[in-house]
């Protein structure tokens, strides 16, 4: 009767460790989630202070370039 006992003991223990291994799974698996989440929204606000600098650096160069253009042209008359 004590191996019985011990058999069912056992196999409560296990369930108990499976059941909190799946919910670590899940609890690591959303957390991999909302960080892949939070690094695409990063991503994404990187990106677009990049397009805004490199716009900006082309309307300076621009602005240089006709600036340039115009006082070659007031001094060639």
């Amino acid at each position: 009767m004590e191996r019985g006992i011990f058999d069912i003991e056992s196999i409560k223990k296990a369930n108990n460790t499976l059941i909190e291994t799946l919910n670590d799974s899940i609890k690591i698996t959303q957390e991999g989630k909302n960080a892949r989440a939070l690094a695409e929204k990063e991503l994404v606000e990187t990106e677009k202070a990049l397009k805004s600098a490199l716009l900006a650096t082309k309307a300076k160069q621009e602005e240089l370039a006709k600036n340039s253009a115009t006082k070659e042209a007031l001094e060639s008359k």
